[in-house]
């Protein structure tokens, strides 16, 4: 999508995050620079929602195309979980920067039942948050609130994926029908995990990769990437997880991305990996880079049976 910030709050958006009234979220820029506009359209929608939501002292700061140093980024976000009577914290935008930092979080002063929000860049915050015990979950980031999209069809989309937040925030579990590709076909379980599949691929094999510890489901979705990129970033990050706890591979959308036979080419790549692998292939998992994101709490255990995910709430 091509639009810009709307000057003034979408109604539909408000009323999507009008059952979070009352709460205190905070917003910070953990990873690209954001442009003022997009911020102060998604302050004026949080504002008419009833939700109070302190903006991160540096997330207006710009640093080449970061919002701000490493540094004054990791201090935003270890000052968000500190602000009194915080519900939760949520990112204004994805890009890159995260890895700059992730390593340097004082868990200590993070609480655990303050969930970190977003997608993206943030893949590898939310799977440094469940690996410390802390709550994540991949969402839509706070700038969409100004992006509500362009056709009608897509305006509802971007509702309802904030309906989804405000929904998952109140701790309700989600459930998904999926496409089923291959692999064992019996109702399984584990805990979903995953994100961007280009975001998580880039910190194999460093302290920031993604581990798995348990039984789990793979979600993995992406935007703007060739054919070749995908299956290289595949490889690379199926090579650096233990396999053996993958039981599903979920694919969400790849929004823009470059495939011969759009979702089908994707699949068949996808597929000779998971097949090889013994583990279940799925698709039609409503989580991107578009319109489309809905809301799932990051490392929470989940069930797909009957071509149905079912993620746990809290």
């Amino acid at each position: 999508m091509t639009c810009e910030a709307l000057p003034n709050p979408s109604p539909a958006l408000v009323e999507a995050l009008r059952p979070l009234a009352g709460m205190r979220i905070a917003l910070i820029a953990p990873a690209g620079g954001v442009k003022d506009e997009r911020i102060d359209t998604a302050l004026a929608v949080l504002e008419a929602a009833g939700i109070d939501a302190p903006l991160g002292a540096h997330a207006r700061d710009h640093h080449r195309y970061l919002a701000g140093t490493a540094a004054q980024r990791l201090a935003d976000l270890q000052a968000a979980f500190e602000s009194p009577k915080v519900d939760a914290v949520w990112c204004l935008r994805g890009g890159y920067g995260s890895a700059q930092f992730v390593q340097a979080i004082d868990w200590d002063r993070i609480p655990r039942h303050v969930p970190l929000v977003g997608y993206s860049d943030m893949s590898l915050l939310l799977a440094a948050f469940t690996r410390h015990d802390r709550a994540a979950i991949h969402a839509s980031v706070a700038t969409e609130l100004a992006l509500p999209g362009e056709t009608p069809a897509e305006q509802q989309a971007r509702t309802a994926s904030m309906a989804s937040l405000a929904a998952c925030l109140q701790g309700e579990p989600g459930e998904w029908p999926l496409a089923y590709h291959g692999g064992p076909a019996e109702a399984l379980g584990g805990r979903v995990v995953g994100g961007n599949l280009t975001t998580l691929a880039s910190v194999a094999g460093t302290p920031a990769a993604l581990t798995l510890d348990a039984d789990s489901i793979l979600l993995l979705e992406d935007v703007g990437e060739a054919e070749f990129r995908l299956e290289r970033c595949l490889q690379q990050l199926l090579d650096a997880v233990d396999t053996r706890r993958v039981k599903a591979l979920v694919l969400g959308r790849f929004e823009r991305c470059n495939l011969a036979c759009g979702m089908d080419s994707l699949v068949e790549i996808v597929a000779e990996y998971t097949n090889a692998r013994g583990i279940a292939l799925y698709s039609d998992a409503p989580v991107g880079h578009g319109c489309v994101n809905h809301a799932w709490r990051y490392g929470a255990t989940a069930r797909i049976e009957a071509n149905r995910l079912r993620i746990g709430g809290l």
